[in-house]
């Protein structure tokens, strides 16, 4: 049995070296809270932003509204959004606008001036001729002219102090007037540059092939490329760009020729390809003749989209009958199909078309439509040359303007179509 002074004394003595140790570790944290010794979280408190956000609906020519989003900043520590130039004081805070999808985009701050307390900011997609639709701005008035519309659906409003990567604010709001999707690659042609996005936002790589130059002569100042009827660019195949079931190409293009006749002129000047997924091995009708998950071709003063029927290999042609295109303007075509069902817009408007069982066209006409079945396949996508395996005559250059253009995994809708010819936006 233990003396119970012995006992005692122990337990004093424990209690003041537990003291001890606790004072040690108080005065090692009150050094480093000083000295920046330990975790930044002890130096630096991220910066504090309340606010609420919204949307606002912003008229459009058809009478149609696009929704942009809003935040009010209204209580906190002073700060300033990344990217803002001037006016800047207290904390940086990073401003992110998140969609539908899961895209994470980075508003342009670069407009903003001064404390933003008080203040309704807007963040819209820029409509700057060379944006695409990975650009979004942020400013304290709302966008005015044509814009490029949001993605419907839940958008998510996110402040983030990037010096200790801390949210410090996270708010949702719905788009309820806007496009169903954005597109799944999509930009403006720029040499070199890789300005085709995918879309979550990440520049798809392109190879430039032959000379191409850009300016901004398209509709509203857009960005264009000009292709000189022997250069073209080609995208690698990705899970993106091949497509099964509904899909949309959306382009603007200006042709230097037009020739007004089914075939084009006896130099194949007037068949060109604009844009598509496939490759040519000789003349016929079948997959082992031509390959393609889609291509989108100026024939002439016509349209001309082919495709390989997934369940039969069978080539299909569908020509317009009428002769939308005209040379040395801008034209904006636009290729649907939903549900099986394909339809050609020139300009906005639909147009009726002739279908060909072969890849010559006319050689084998089919009565009546056909139904659109995709067969996807490993080709590149071609912009201004027909991909082939043989014959350099297959290539069926471009000569003219190409500009903004988008390829989509759905079907855009005609009020859709209409308002990217009035905003000239693909």
């Amino acid at each position: 049995m233990s003396d119970p002074k012995t006992t005692q004394g122990l337990s004093e003595i424990s209690a003041e070296i537990l003291i001890i140790i606790l004072v040690l570790v108080m005065a090692a944290i009150a050094y480093a809270a000083f000295s920046g010794a330990l975790n930044p979280l002890f130096t630096k408190k991220s910066v504090y932003v309340a606010g609420s956000a919204g949307v606002t609906s912003i008229p459009q020519s058809g009478g149609i509204s696009d929704d942009v989003l809003t935040f009010l900043p209204k209580a906190g520590d002073p700060f300033y959004l990344t990217g803002q130039t001037s006016g800047i004081t207290g904390g940086q805070v990073t401003l992110q606008a998140i969609g539908p999808t899961g895209q994470i985009l980075y508003p342009d701050a670069s407009a903003l001036n001064g404390p933003l307390y008080g203040t309704t900011l807007y963040i819209y997609p820029n409509n700057t001729p060379s944006s695409t639709q990975c650009n979004y701005a942020v400013s304290t008035s709302p966008p005015t002219g044509t814009l490029r519309p949001m993605a419907l659906g839940t958008w998510t409003i996110r402040m983030i102090d990037p010096a200790v990567n801390v949210i410090v604010g996270s708010y949702t709001q719905q788009v309820k007037n806007g496009a169903t999707a954005l597109p799944v690659a999509g930009g403006l042609l720029t040499s070199g540059t890789g300005q085709f996005y995918d879309v979550n936002c990440q520049p798809i790589t392109e190879t430039v092939n032959g000379a191409l130059t850009t300016s901004n002569t398209g509709p509203s100042n857009m960005t264009v490329t000009k292709f000189n009827g022997a250069s073209s660019i080609s995208i690698p195949d990705s899970t993106g760009l091949g497509f099964t079931g509904d899909m949309s190409i959306s382009m603007w293009f200006n042709p230097s020729t037009a020739v007004n006749n089914a075939w084009g002129d006896a130099s194949g000047t007037g068949w060109q390809q604009l844009i598509g997924k496939g490759i040519t091995n000789s003349v016929g009708s079948g997959s082992s003749n031509e390959n393609d998950n889609y291509q989108i071709f100026q024939l002439g003063n016509r349209l001309l989209f082919e495709w390989n029927d997934a369940s039969t290999g069978q080539h299909y042609q569908a020509i317009t009958t009428t002769t939308p295109v005209q040379a040395n303007q801008w034209n904006y075509v636009t290729v649907t199909v939903s549900g099986g069902q394909l339809t050609i817009y020139n300009n906005g408007v639909a147009q009726p078309v002739a279908y060909d069982n072969s890849n010559v066209p006319y050689s084998n006409p089919v009565a009546g439509s056909v139904t659109v079945n995709l067969e996807n396949n490993n080709n590149n996508v071609n912009i201004g040359e027909q991909n082939y395996s043989t014959n350099p005559s297959d290539a069926f250059y471009y000569t003219g303007y190409i500009g903004s253009t988008a390829l989509y995994n759905r079907a855009l809708t005609p009020a859709e179509i209409a308002a990217n010819y009035a905003g000239s936006t693909a």
